[in-house]
């Protein structure tokens, strides 16, 4: 199947969505990136390989994506199939270096992958990436994606997912946002007993936008999918949730559930939300949700009740509410790992 990715050159700004393009309603690249960037050169270190906390480390910012199904195959020989992507970007300091690549990951019948990816980054600099997945029969990718780019970064990360009957593809996304962030997946559901989880969380401060926009396409029967996406939004940062998810004529026995749940912590904070379920089965079972509130007030009256002050009484009920997207990663070292990474972000939510 063709997934259906708006095109997109970086060094061509005709390209560049606008908001006339429904599915770029809600986060316009043109207004974020008037003009191309400069087409960087590569003048660091790249294709730098390593160990990373058990992880076999793999270098590939900057655009260069060309070799990571070698990099697969031997984080499968040396870590146990675990595989650290580091996709750090590097700009430059009064210009805006642009970056582009497009990679593949293919996994054999049976074969089990955990990729944990690093969207980190310094300066100035706009990228735009494109990784696709493709799963065959009875495969499993466990995929943790950290998005801690630079506020100044523009920065479009794009991926397919093609699943097989029986195979596990479940990802994590953790964002703070950027100047223009937009964090994209599709996914075409093989059905026959595939599992298929997206979920994510992000936390928002300052002028930060960030769009997490999911496509999911049921084709055959017997198909699931569970969806949980929760933020925190301050300040006068927008966060931008768009999910569909399209259950075929003929996929019965589809089970597709998608929630998205997000706190306000102030009146300049804003939050798009659109989840969409389009039915054409007749035997499935399919739900979708979505709340958008304040803090409760209730439970932080319980706490200083309790003799907790405000601001550590705020501390844990926000910290609370991200977590539960966290405490799903199955793996105990990468799950602890995303947990701290979430206590370091979060410090700066709670005063207000």
């Amino acid at each position: 199947m063709a997934f259906d990715l708006t095109p997109l050159d970086l060094f061509d700004p005709s390209s560049y969505p606008t908001r006339r393009h429904e599915e770029w309603k809600y986060s316009d690249l043109s207004r974020a990136l008037r003009d191309a960037p400069a087409r960087a050169e590569l003048t660091h270190l790249q294709a730098e390989a390593g160990d990373f906390g058990g992880f076999y480390w793999h270098c590939a910012g900057d655009g260069q994506l060309a070799d990571l199904q070698a990099a697969v195959s031997r984080a499968v020989q040396s870590s146990g199939g675990r595989l650290y992507l580091d996709l750090s970007d590097v700009g430059e300091e009064g210009a805006v270096a642009g970056y582009q690549g497009e990679g593949r990951i293919t996994l054999g019948t049976g074969e089990h992958l955990i990729l944990l990816e690093d969207y980190s980054g310094a300066l100035d600099y706009a990228a735009s990436t494109v990784l696709h997945f493709d799963l065959a029969e009875k495969a499993t990718l466990i995929r943790v994606v950290i998005l801690d780019e630079p506020e100044s970064a523009v920065s479009v990360r794009r991926s397919t997912v093609t699943t097989a009957p029986g195979s596990v593809f479940k990802q994590y996304v953790f964002a703070t946002g950027a100047k223009f962030q937009r964090f994209e997946t599709h996914v075409e559901h093989a059905g026959h007993g595939a599992q298929v989880e997206m979920h994510g969380a992000y936390l928002l401060k300052d002028t930060a936008h960030f769009d997490y926009t999911t496509r999911v396409n049921h084709a055959e029967v017997d198909g699931v999918t569970g969806q949980l996406i929760k933020g925190l939004v301050k300040d006068r940062a927008t966060a931008v949730f768009q999910g569909r998810i399209y259950v075929e004529k003929g996929a019965d026995g589809t089970d597709a559930r998608m929630r998205h749940q997000a706190l306000m912590l102030n009146d300049g904070a804003h939050v798009r939300a659109k989840p969409e379920l389009e039915i054409y089965a007749d035997d499935v079972q399919c739900a979708h949700g979505n709340t958008i509130g304040a803090l409760d007030e209730s439970a932080l009256f319980f706490c200083q009740s309790r003799g907790m002050p405000e601001e550590v009484a705020r501390a844990l009920l926000m910290q609370a509410f991200v977590v539960p997207v966290a405490e799903q990663i199955e793996d105990e070292a990468l799950r602890e790992m995303v947990l701290n990474w979430i206590a370091d972000k979060t410090e700066g939510f709670y005063a207000l």
